[in-house]
């Protein structure tokens, strides 16, 4: 999404769609239309409503890069009449962002009319402000949902569990479906070895047909390539780290088995 905080000391929020942006130089370096979807903050489970919009919306597509990110990050939502038969059209919160004739770009609205949809993450203080119970027995002590706060349940009972591992690959599946489905080959990949991919990804419900996992991070095939590595911010990496990741990486993770 090229997200930077140019200046993380000052009250001013990140901006996105900045030149820190492997997407955009790809698409640039190959004179190649391509579609950006991304939004800042979001987790992994985006993914399949991202993937199954842009089929239906283009139809030539012809290769699929999906960038596994951060575990642990959740979706919640305000929906006022909690409605189970009101079905949200698959588009609903994706919101088209400043196009061009080369990139179109796309992430998650978070408003819409009354309803939201927002991602939280825990953060390294939570972790200390709310100790992990270790009494636990499930409807008579911990976990009990209705005595603990939600990020409490999500942080020690749920993120980074079995769980959320399950959601995973399912979220890939899901992936793998829609583009074995319209015949494109999809490439998932990892910008460090902190956005873990499990070895079982591949074959975990099921063999996956239509993508291919890299066998190795982008910054870590950098480092082996003896690439200099600059950040832009705390976390997020430089324009010229992401200029390097789309012409020599990308290209890597799709003509190597």
């Amino acid at each position: 999404m090229g997200y930077l905080d140019p200046n993380p000391h000052s009250d001013a929020p990140p901006q996105p769609w900045q030149d820190n942006n492997y997407a955009e130089f790809y698409a640039k370096q190959n004179n190649k239309p391509s579609i950006i979807m991304a939004s800042a903050g979001a987790g992994n489970s985006l993914w399949p409503r991202f993937l199954a919009y842009a089929f239906q919306k283009y139809n030539d597509i012809d290769e699929v890069f999906v960038q596994s990110t951060y575990w642990g990050r959740f979706a919640i939502a305000m929906n006022p009449n909690l409605d189970a038969y009101n079905i949200l059209p698959i588009d609903y919160f994706i919101e088209k962002e400043k196009s061009d004739d080369l990139i179109e770009r796309y992430s998650l609205g978070l408003y819409q009319d009354k309803f939201v949809e927002y991602y939280l993450k825990p953060e390294s203080y939570d972790y200390d402000e709310l100790p992990y119970n270790r009494y636990t027995a499930p409807f008579c002590a911990e976990p009990d949902v209705r005595r603990s706060s939600h990020m409490y349940i999500r942080m020690w009972h749920y993120s980074n569990t079995h769980l959320d591992q399950y959601d995973y690959f399912k979220d890939v599946l899901a992936c793998d479906a829609i583009c074995n489905y319209n015949n494109v080959k999809m490439h998932l990949w990892n910008i460090n070895d902190r956005c873990f991919i499990p070895e079982q990804t591949g074959n975990w419900l099921t063999k996956l047909q239509a993508t291919k996992i890299a066998n190795i991070d982008a910054i870590s095939f950098l480092k082996k390539h003896k690439k200099t590595i600059k950040l832009g911010d705390t976390e997020h990496y430089s324009k010229e780290t992401h200029e390097i990741i789309a012409k020599e990486y990308i290209p890597y993770i799709k003509d190597t088995k």
